[in-house]
């Protein structure tokens, strides 16, 4: 049964949607078994773990970077990002791996999973554009359009898909220019029902067994409007809690609905709509913050993020007995819930005393758990930043420092091997060896290991040397690369029953003279990314520069990417760099998602150690609006409260920074 829906994987952003197409698109595959097999196989999931639960490790994917779904039964299907702006759907079904492909385009996403393998996502259709049309895919048929005509060149979505096969988007329909885009429901069958408008387009966000939608439509003046979608009663606008605007995220199997709205005071607010009832205010109770919601279960308990103004963000999880609670942190200072499942168990990301991030999981019984501290046969270096959705069956999907992984609540042997992340001895320097190693374990102790490094240089692969001892060990390696630049190092561990894992980092390769470089990960908070609002997770970034000592401008070669979601960023100019001390500070241009003339700037604090990670970034991009010439902010992580103390940004969860 599908209850809950995850804002920050799944489409966002009602400006990108209507007008960028940039939000994440959907559909689904397959004919739904039977309503008797349905519930079997439900009830057979929804027993959550013991509270003193310990993980082993599942390697999903060295690159992951967008929307993920994870069914009842465990099984995950993802985004890969492949390079050159492109992601592919993958599937792992608790044993294989399976490329889902594409409508005919360069590449493909996933939005939504359901417990019998059926996934929705969008796919370019047509190698010569970037319009995305919905699919759905399963493992008999292969991914299958559920576009529909009149308008092929348009983009058509889906966002949520339930355990009868019945998926809910938008499909483009005739009309005016802005109301095209109409909430839609198509059946097991793949026909589609139009849902209908409020005076503008519409969007259909989560659907629960009962057929029963939630989504958000906008009028002419841009103004938004939650509404729940029935067979009975159509369309109905839910409200707002008197400010302009409300947003539907979630609908359970009660056909109570979840989002949050505008308030009087110009804030935002989480509610939880009933019929009964109507839109009731969560909160939070204090005049100096907005709160987002994320997610719901059949419960009603609704998690997701408060934001301070001038202050931290926090995970929250409200409940009707105890009200809006805020989950903590492990002694940093922001948090941010991601998922919840059936059991209440809540995950997502919280900062450590460090600034670091952490994953964890929450229940209302055992408090905040860091999930670092339940994993078995984690190797050295390995760390879970954060917790990106969790199955009623316990099964949690994890951004780690070596990939994206997936958390079993149980023991197991004839596994592939868990590997940390790369690690390099010294600086990357062009025509100079660079040595780089990764540690990794393995449950069954009698297995040997071979190893392959790929450098992505365009140089042939390479064997590492393995040194390994029931179970553990560590692989090496050293690489000459002969020019500069941002290279993709790829490692590569098979056991000697053909299982492997393989995991991936930026190499930043500098020249002989002055140069400054960077790569690393950080948690990008929500609205950050201000056409998606509710946004936040991992973001990465690498960039390097020759410099010039007086310190005023780049020379050379020069280059930034910077990557979250569905906004990816690579510079095509640097205007400047300056340079004091510890302090770096960069301005230009480039494209965003390979498209657009966008301006950057991108400061950054060193730590003392260049490898330690403890540094500050912040980045703002932004374009000037075609009609009024005025500055449009596409991108800033940076609180007012960080600009307020005079520190910068965000801190680096895992990089490297130099100045040399």
């Amino acid at each position: 049964m599908r209850t809950k829906m995850r804002i920050g994987q799944r489409g966002q952003g009602w400006t990108r949607w209507v007008l960028c197409s940039l939000a994440a698109l959907a559909a689904w595959g397959g004919s739904p078994p039977s309503a008797a097999s349905q519930d079997t196989a439900y009830a057979a999931t929804t027993t959550a773990p013991p509270a003193r639960t310990i993980y082993r490790i599942v390697h999903l994917s060295p690159s992951a970077n967008g929307p993920l779904d994870i069914n009842g039964k465990g099984q995950v299907a993802f985004t890969e990002d492949v390079g050159n702006d492109r992601t592919m759907a993958r599937f792992y079904d608790g044993t294989t791996f399976s490329n889902l492909g594409t409508l005919g385009g360069a590449g493909s996403y996933v939005n939504g999973l359901n417990d019998f393998g059926q996934i929705i996502g969008g796919s370019n259709f047509n190698p010569a554009s970037t319009d995305t049309h919905a699919y759905r895919w399963t493992a008999q048929t292969g991914m299958v359009t559920l576009h529909s005509p009149p308008f092929s060149f348009a983009t058509s979505a889906a966002f949520d898909i339930n355990s009868r096969g019945q998926v809910v988007g938008y499909l483009p329909f005739s009309g005016p220019v802005l109301e095209r885009l109409h909430a839609t429901r198509w059946s097991a069958e793949n026909v589609p029902l139009d849902l209908g408008t409020l005076n503008g387009p519409s969007l259909a966000m989560a659907i629960n067994e009962a057929g029963q939608v939630a989504g958000n439509t906008r009028n002419a003046a841009g103004s938004g409007l939650a509404f729940r979608w029935t067979e009975a009663g159509g369309m109905a606008g839910l409200g707002t809690l008197g400010g302009a605007d409300s947003d539907s995220v979630a609908i359970n199997g009660a056909g109570h609905v979840a989002g949050h709205a505008a308030t009087a005071q110009g804030l935002t607010h989480a509610f939880l709509w009933t019929p009964e009832k109507g839109m009731r205010d969560l909160g939070p109770q204090r005049a100096d913050a907005d709160a987002f919601t994320i997610a719901m279960n059949d419960s009603d308990t609704v998690v997701g993020g408060i934001r301070i103004v001038d202050g931290p963000f926090r995970a929250f999880a409200w409940t009707r007995p105890g009200g809006m609670k805020e989950l903590g942190t492990f002694g940093g200072r922001n948090s941010n819930a991601y998922d919840i499942n059936q059991a209440g168990q809540v995950v997502g990301t919280a900062e450590a005393r460090d600034g670091g991030g952490r994953a964890f999981v929450w229940t209302n019984a055992g408090g905040l758990v860091d999930l670092n501290t339940r994993i078995a046969l984690a190797p050295p270096g390995f760390l879970l930043t954060a917790a990106r959705a969790i199955s009623d069956n316990g099964a949690i999907v994890a951004d780690s420092n070596a990939g994206l992984v997936l958390l079993v609540p149980k023991a197991a042997t004839h596994v592939a091997p868990t590997v940390g992340p790369i690690q390099l001895r010294g600086a990357a320097r062009v025509n100079r060896p660079l040595p780089v190693f990764a540690s990794f374990k393995d449950a069954d102790l009698g297995d040997t290991h071979r190893a392959t490094w790929s450098w992505g240089d365009g140089s042939k692969d390479e064997a590492g040397t393995v040194v390994e001892k029931n179970g553990t060990g560590v692989v090496s390696g050293k690489h000459t690369y002969r020019a500069t630049g941002v290279y993709t190092l790829k490692l590569t561990v098979t056991d000697s029953s053909a299982k492997s894992a393989t995991v991936q980092r930026t190499v930043v390769v500098r020249g002989p003279g002055a140069y400054i470089s960077g790569e690393g990960g950080f948690f990008s908070p929500p609205g950050a990314v201000t056409s998606s609002r509710n946004h936040s997770g991992r973001a990465t970034f690498a960039f390097f520069s020759e410099y010039q000592n007086d310190g005023r401008r780049a020379q050379g070669k020069a280059l930034l990417r910077f990557s979250t979601a569905h906004l990816k960023f690579e510079s095509t100019r640097f205007d400047s760099v300056v340079v004091k001390g510890a302090r770096i500070e960069y301005r230009g241009g480039g494209t965003v998602n390979g498209a657009g003339n966008y301006q950057f700037t991108l400061t950054a604090v060193a730590g003392p150690n260049p490898a330690d990670g403890k540094h500050r970034l912040h980045i703002r991009i932004w374009h000037l609006d075609a009609m009024t010439n005025r500055e449009v902010v596409d991108y800033d992580n940076q609180g007012r409260s960080d600009a307020a103390s005079g520190s910068q940004g965000v801190l680096v969860d895992d990089g490297v920074l130099r100045i040399e």
